[in-house]
């Protein structure tokens, strides 16, 4: 920065921050919300208009998102968890549509190219908002002060289902990706669940492994052969990304049950 900011226009910032954020909580809760009913509701006219009310909350969402990551920029911050929001510091809950899961949070390492950083964090929100007992990592979560690999290859050893994003860029660095390299080098099996999440159509995606396992041997999310950003075959791309929350919860609950992990 060519300017540095005082401590009043930090605390402005700041202050700023946690507001968006706080607003940011509780339409991603009615967010969740709604795609609940949506997934249960049965009438044309009222399904219609629940997507209509989900499209508006996602690009509230989107432009609270770039707002945060001004703000983060303008105070030279790596991630959103440099400052406390209010609701955490005082220990303050949210309102759900739901009860909470009272299990131990799984663990989800998502790998994925960084030029598809904008769907990635789409589909982080929508997982988040859509399943409880859930925790997921990726390396952009990486803050200041940690080494990149140390964190890969912690958040790799302790996930319960590893998410591969398929996509051109995802595949075209393929044999760089150090989670990659890192699963690899494992001598053991690797024990998490791993989970292609087809991103992006790219032919021959099948032909790559994970460490010991091909991709062509996993069940893939959201569908076999139908990637999310397909126009041709999701008429609303809430349904791709549905599908997928759907697919990984079925996951979770297979995790819990057959692990008992709580």
């Amino acid at each position: 920065m060519a300017k540095s900011l005082s401590t009043e226009q930090q605390q402005r910032l700041q202050q700023r921050w946690k507001t968006l954020h706080a607003e940011s909580e509780l339409r991603s809760e009615k967010l969740k919300c709604l795609r609940a009913d949506w997934a249960i509701e049965v009438g044309t006219a009222v399904k219609f208009q629940l997507e209509k009310q989900i499209q508006y909350e996602e690009a509230k969402l989107d432009d609270i998102d770039q707002q945060l990551n001004d703000i983060e920029a303008e105070l030279q911050l790596p991630s959103h968890t440099k400052i406390i929001p209010d609701s955490i510091s005082q220990g303050k809950g949210h309102q759900t549509c739901e009860v909470l899961s009272s299990t131990k949070a799984i663990e989800v390492f998502i790998s994925y190219s960084r030029e598809d950083e904008k769907l990635l964090k789409v589909l982080e929100r929508y997982l988040s908002s859509s399943l409880e007992g859930i925790k997921i990592w990726h390396e952009a979560k990486t803050i200041g002060g940690q080494t990149p690999k140390v964190e890969i290859e912690k958040h790799l050893n302790s996930a319960d289902i590893i998410l591969l994003l398929i996509s051109p860029n995802f595949l075209s660095d393929y044999d760089n990706k150090i989670e990659i390299n890192l699963a690899r080098a494992r001598e053991q099996p690797i024990k998490a669940t791993v989970i292609p999440v087809l991103l992006t159509k790219i032919i021959g995606w099948e032909r790559y492994s994970f460490a010991n396992l091909k991709l062509a041997n996993l069940e893939p999310l959201p569908q076999k052969d139908k990637f999310i950003t397909d126009r041709r075959v999701w008429i609303n791309k809430n349904d791709a990304f549905y599908f997928t929350a759907q697919g990984l919860e079925k996951v979770k609950q297979d995790k819990i049950s057959r692990n008992n992990i709580k």
